[in-house]
């Protein structure tokens, strides 16, 4: 028996909401899967930067340590002062440093890449460094395959030298030390490794697209000797 046309015409409108529908669903879900993987990378990449600011921030306690409170203030308190060896704020050729030089009549000094650089084996190991590597390396830190790469710099500031005792020290008091309280605040920026955009000048050398997390700590050194301050 000959079906109507009216059915016929029917059939073919539900079938074609069916495929409608389901063109619709696979086209939202794929868009909501890009989003989740786009959201993915962004927390990773946030992560890794905030592991290598980290890294940097511990990097800077053991090169205090190295060098000690009493050098330190010195370089500190020494407007311009990088040990006798003047970073640029961008170097021709590579990436540019992420945050804008210090003032010159600020008491504060920065650390750069290459105050790490100076401290390892600079004949590949045959005579040692005082680091055995550096603290912040771009293929542990993001991978070889990440287009990005880590940068950080610490900013050293904030000193007080003060009289009172250090946490832990012996509670009878009678001592003569005192002891230099300092802020250090590390500064990471994930940059893209090939850049093709120029970025503003007013961005001191900030990409559009890259991450950036500081981590900070608030150290106490010494003791120094009563009178040697």
């Amino acid at each position: 028996m000959k079906q109507p046309r009216k059915q016929e015409g029917a059939a073919l409108f539900v079938v074609l909401m069916i495929i409608m529908v389901g063109t619709a669903s696979a086209v939202f879900s794929a868009n909501t899967v890009s989003h989740e993987v786009r959201g993915a990378g962004f927390a990773r990449q946030q992560m890794q930067t905030r592991y290598a600011a980290r890294a940097g921030l511990i990097g800077a306690l053991e090169w205090f340590d190295i060098f000690g409170p009493s050098t330190v203030r010195t370089l500190m308190l020494t407007p311009g002062s990088t040990e006798g060896v003047q970073f640029p704020p961008c170097v021709t050729g590579s990436g540019c440093y992420p945050e804008p030089p210090l003032a010159n009549n600020r008491r504060a000094y920065r650390l750069y890449p290459q105050h790490f650089e100076a401290l390892v084996s600079q004949d590949g190991g045959v005579t040692p460094g005082l680091f055995e590597k550096l603290p912040v390396d771009a293929d542990a830190s993001f991978g070889a395959t990440s287009a990005h790469a880590p940068l950080v710099v610490i900013d050293i500031y904030d000193e007080h030298v003060v009289s009172k005792l250090a946490p832990g020290a012996a509670a009878q008091g009678g001592t003569k030390f005192k002891y230099m309280r300092t802020t250090l605040t590390a500064r990471g920026r994930a940059q893209l490794k090939d850049v093709t955009e120029t970025p503003h000048g007013e961005d001191h050398g900030r990409q559009g697209n890259e991450t950036g997390a500081d981590m900070r700590a608030y150290i106490v050194s010494g003791p120094f000797i009563t009178g040697s301050l």
